[in-house]
């Protein structure tokens, strides 16, 4: 079956193999891609990632978005036209064992958030604080019963960049390929000074999350958890010990996949 999940800037897809049970993650497609360059229709860009033998496979997807509506539409429809249909999943206020923190407006959360907690609850099963560094980061706690306890969105690495672009009137175009660094120190000149401060924005929000974390799990031992497509990169930066899962998201919707099939 496939798995999409359509974020801020891109769709990322996966092949959840029911025979094997197992979640292959084949790759992304930039939103710029399709809506900036009409050369290439989004379907045949769809079948640079999924391949013909897949859709024939399998009709049936499912996915998550927090996609803009322009997105959603062009998705959709060019998903049509190779004859899948995909079931959205919706945030609910408890479900898989999860229990939504956003006890007034359980629907607010993002779709994305919600996936990743019900992938961390069934996969991890323990006190997790998850960050997802994604176009935002995103900092959850969710303990070992289920109960996820709120969390933080913090501006991911290219929002920073494209804020101090328009902020300011030298800075403009910067790219976080223009600045790719590790580790933290006091930068020498403005795109080091940039890539170390913003690096240093998000390491400190996961420091000080990490330092909350006591008291959100009564100090009894947590994992750290890092996912999303920025996350190899923000491990490099990161001390301590923590636990990558590229496909955290995917396992969440391979559980809403099980309820669909039963």
């Amino acid at each position: 079956m496939l798995l999409i999940d359509a974020g801020n800037t891109r769709s990322k897809f996966a092949w959840w193999d029911q025979t094997t049970d197992s979640i292959e993650i084949m790759g992304a497609i930039s939103h710029q891609s399709w809506l900036n360059d009409l050369s290439q229709p989004l379907k045949e860009l769809l079948l640079e990632v999924v391949s013909k033998e897949q859709i024939q496979q399998e009709q049936q997807a499912i996915g998550c978005s927090v996609a803009a509506v322009q997105v959603m539409d062009t998705l959709n429809s060019s998903l049509d036209e190779l004859g899948i249909k995909v079931a959205w999943q919706k945030t609910q206020s408890q479900q898989a064992g999860v229990v939504n923190g956003y006890t007034k407006h359980p629907e607010r959360l993002g779709s994305d958030r919600w996936m990743a907690l019900l992938g961390c609850h069934e996969h991890v099963k323990k006190n997790a604080l998850i960050i997802d560094a994604g176009t935002a980061l995103t900092i959850d706690w969710l303990n070992s019963n289920g109960q996820h306890l709120g969390g933080w969105i913090v501006p991911g690495r290219q929002l920073m960049l494209n804020a101090l672009g328009q902020g300011t009137a030298n800075l403009k175009g910067i790219t976080v390929d223009d600045i790719e660094r590790d580790g933290l120190a006091a930068g020498e000149n403005t795109f080091d000074g940039i890539a170390q401060g913003t690096e240093a924005a998000l390491t400190g929000a996961i420091a000080q999350a990490i330092q909350l974390s006591a008291r959100y799990f009564s100090d009894q031992p947590f994992e750290v958890v890092v996912t999303g497509g920025d996350g190899e990169h923000l491990m490099r930066t990161l001390s301590g010990k923590y636990h990558r899962y590229d496909d955290l998201l995917f396992k969440g919707l391979r559980l809403c996949a099980d309820n669909l099939n039963s």
